[in-house]
């Protein structure tokens, strides 16, 4: 009854779980059976053993099921699992029902603020970052996520100012990217290629940002190409960004940026 129950739940939950957690699963289900089978049809005298063996399995069973949704406890988990699959209005479906307190609070307000902004509900993200500022001034996220705001408005000067505030807190190089975007749509090529350079080609954790960094990379310093499996596995993310900031300066310089990586990968692939 137990492993019946644990197999019907982990399956309903299955793909949301991280790769090692399904590997570990599996194998402690196939422990238990062979255990249960040594349990009830083995030599006599290993029966017992093996029997106290499967019961202990099961409880690693329950551990491991208890340990894989764990993150279904928060309901700001929740809204950041919507917010990576793209999934902005159920994010803000979620985010908008949690109270404002403690740092979570902030947490929350950050995530609920760019959900905002992918939904381009603006003056909504504005109110929500603001209000996690209010609650934590130098929350470097925060900061980031209102000049990344300020950037897609076309108020690139406001958004430099916020983005170098969310350096300074604590946030990581990365932001450089977007403060480089901003000298570029400013005209600063060459402060714009300061920050470019400042950055690690790879970014292995970031490979979205990775491929408009390897495009800026080409286009101002006559660096390599982009690599084809690099564009065609995240270009879509660029698409998605244009799409979401359509309409603004920040939108059509990133619509051109997918026009010329669409077309590098063209003429690489003849």
């Amino acid at each position: 009854m137990m492993l019946r129950h644990f197999a019907r739940d982990a399956a309903r939950r299955w793909s949301t779980w991280e790769a090692p957690l399904k590997l570990s699963f599996i194998i402690a289900i196939a422990i238990c059976i062979f255990l249960l089978a040594i349990g009830f049809g083995g030599p006599r005298e290993l029966q017992l053993v093996a029997r106290i063996g499967a019961f202990g399995t099961l409880l690693s069973l329950q551990l491991l099921f208890l340990w894989a949704n764990r993150r279904e406890i928060s309901p700001y988990h929740q809204a950041q699992r919507h917010f990576i699959a793209g999934e902005f209005a159920e994010a803000c479906d979620i985010l908008e029902a949690l109270p404002e307190r403690g740092r979570e609070s902030v947490d929350a307000l950050t995530l609920l603020g760019n959900s905002y902004r992918h939904l381009g509900n603006y003056d909504g993200s504005q109110r929500a970052l603001e209000r996690a500022l209010a609650l934590k001034p130098n929350h470097h996220l925060a900061l980031f996520s209102l000049g990344k705001l300020r950037l897609v408005q076309g108020d690139f000067e406001a958004a430099i100012v916020l983005l170098e505030r969310s350096l300074d807190s604590g946030a990581p190089d990365i932001v450089k990217l977007e403060l480089g975007q901003c000298r570029l749509l400013l005209g600063d090529c060459a402060g714009a290629l300061r920050f470019f350079r400042q950055l690690d080609a790879n970014l292995e954790t970031e490979p979205a940002r990775a491929l408009l960094l390897a495009h800026y990379l080409h286009q101002l310093d006559g660096g390599p190409r982009p690599e084809p499996a690099l564009i065609r596995e995240q270009l879509a993310y660029w698409r998605s960004e244009a799409q979401s900031a359509r309409g603004g300066a920040y939108g059509e310089h990133i619509e051109s940026a997918v026009r010329r990586l669409d077309e590098a990968l063209a003429s690489q692939s003849h």
